[in-house]
């Protein structure tokens, strides 16, 4: 008498395969959480430009910001000098 080896059943397999099916799944399900390398990459560079943009918003800010006030001070005592020399002159 021979021995037989014994075979693993079907649903054995089947399940095994199931499992396996659904860990694959499980997996791309977790990768598209996570960015690629180039993604990473892409989103550094944009994050540089948009700090370099606010960058420079911040000193035109900064420009706009004493040159408005000086400019209307100028333009009022110019303004001023001007009605006080027209109403001297028309005495």
């Amino acid at each position: 008498m021979t021995k037989s080896e014994p075979k693993a059943s079907n649903v054995n397999n089947d399940l095994i395969i199931y499992r396996l099916d659904e860990i694959k799944n499980e997996i791309v399900d977790i990768k598209k959480q996570y960015v690629t390398k180039e993604e990473s990459l892409a989103m550094k560079a944009e994050i540089h430009g948009l700090r370099t943009e606010i960058a420079e918003l911040k000193r035109n800010r900064n420009l706009i910001g004493w040159l408005y006030p000086t400019a209307s001070a100028a333009f009022s005592a110019i303004f001023t000098y001007l009605i006080i020399q027209f109403f001297n002159n028309n005495r």
